[in-house]
C-alpha cells in the first residue's frame, strides 16, 4: 500500500506528562451479611387510582443480595379501599425497580422499603507497584485514577499493566487526513480505535508505530476558486487521528514449530509479535495451518 500524506497542523507531544511509575489502589473488600436489613426506603406519599401502576427505582448505598418480596404492612404501608400487587426487577445488585399496581380500588402509599442482605465494605487493602528504574530516571509519577470494583488480584494486574505501558514515556500525535483521493477516503472510513499505523515525519525525525486512540470526523464545505463567490455544494471529509506510540519491542525470533533457531530452545513466546494476519496460525488453513509456517497469536 502506498504511503499516505496528512495535513498540517501536526501535533506532537513527547509524553513526559503521561509517565506513570508508581501505582497504588485502595481496594475495598466486601462481605455479605447474614441478617436481612432495610437497604432502601422512602416516605413519599403516592396516590394510585384503580389499575394504575408505578415503577420506583430503589438504589441502595451498598450492594445487596437476596432481596425479599414486599410484604404489605411491613415493606409497603397503604391506605384506601384497595390493595396492591408488587414485584421487583432483580434481587441482587445495588439497585432494583419496584413495581406497584393498585387493585380493588384506590390506594395511597405512605411508606415503601426494600429488605435484603447488605454487602458492605469489610476492610480496605492497599495494592501498590512501582518501577524503580523509571522513578530514578524521571522522578516519582503516580497514577491519577482508581480501580473501582476490582479485587486485590485484579488491582495488581491493572497496576502492572500501567507500569508496563507508561513507566517510560509514550509520545502522542494528532494529525489530519483529508479525502483527497480514494486511498485517503478508504483510510478515513476504515480506521478504528486500537489500529496500529506507522507514522513518519521527516522534520521531527519520527518513524515509528502508533496505536489509534481517538478519531474525530469532520465534513466541511471547501469552495474552489470558481465557486468562491457562490454557494458551494462540494464537501470534504476530514478525520483527525489521536495516536499513541506502541512501545512494543518485537523480537526477531518468535516461536515457530519445526524451524531451526526458532524452536523450543531458541524461539521466544511473544504473541504481540505474532499477531500478523499474514502468518498467524489458523487451523485447517492450507498454508498458515502448517506447523512450520503459522505462528502463535493472541
Amino acid at each position: 500500500m502506498p504511503e499516505l500524506s496528512f495535513l498540517e497542523p501536526f501535533g506532537y507531544s513527547h509524553g513526559w506528562r503521561d509517565i506513570v511509575n508508581d501505582v497504588s489502589f485502595d481496594v475495598e473488600e466486601r462481605r455479605p451479611e447474614d441478617a436481612y436489613a432495610v437497604v432502601w426506603s422512602s416516605d413519599d406519599t403516592v396516590a394510585l387510582t384503580l389499575g394504575q401502576s408505578i415503577q420506583v427505582q430503589a438504589k441502595a448505598s451498598d450492594p445487596f443480595r437476596d432481596a425479599l418480596d414486599l410484604v404489605i404492612g411491613t415493606d409497603i404501608i397503604i391506605g384506601g379501599p384497595g390493595t396492591v400487587a408488587t414485584s421487583i426487577s432483580r434481587r441482587s445488585g445495588q439497585s432494583t425497580t419496584i413495581s406497584v399496581t393498585a387493585i380493588g380500588g384506590t390506594v395511597t402509599i405512605t411508606h415503601l422499603q426494600l429488605r435484603a442482605r447488605p454487602v458492605p465494605v469489610a476492610r480496605t487493602v492497599k495494592v501498590s507497584a512501582a518501577d524503580s528504574v523509571s522513578i530514578q530516571r524521571h522522578g516519582q509519577r503516580s497514577n491519577p485514577g482508581d480501580a473501582p470494583w476490582a479485587n486485590q488480584n485484579d488491582a495488581a494486574a491493572i497496576a502492572l499493566l500501567l507500569l508496563a505501558h507508561y513507566a517510560q514515556r509514550r509520545p502522542t500525535v494528532s494529525m489530519r487526513l483529508v479525502s483527497s483521493d480514494s486511498d485517503h477516503l478508504l483510510q478515513i472510513l476504515t480506521r478504528t480505535i486500537s489500529d496500529m499505523i506507522t507514522i513518519r515525519h521527516g522534520e521531527l525525525g519520527l518513524d515509528a508505530d502508533f496505536h489509534v486512540e481517538s478519531i474525530e470526523h469532520t465534513i466541511a464545505r471547501m469552495p474552489s476558486e470558481e465557486e468562491a463567490e457562490t454557494d458551494c455544494e462540494t464537501r470534504v471529509h476530514y478525520a483527525t487521528l489521536g495516536c499513541e506510540r506502541t512501545g512494543l519491542i518485537v523480537p526477531p525470533n518468535p516461536f515457530t514449530f519445526d524451524v531451526a533457531g526458532l524452536g523450543f530452545d531458541d524461539g521466544v513466546f511473544d504473541p504481540s509479535a505474532a499477531d500478523n494476519p499474514d502468518n498467524v496460525f489458523i487451523f485447517d488453513h492450507p498454508v498458515q495451518g502448517a506447523f512450520d509456517v503459522g505462528r502463535f497469536g493472541t
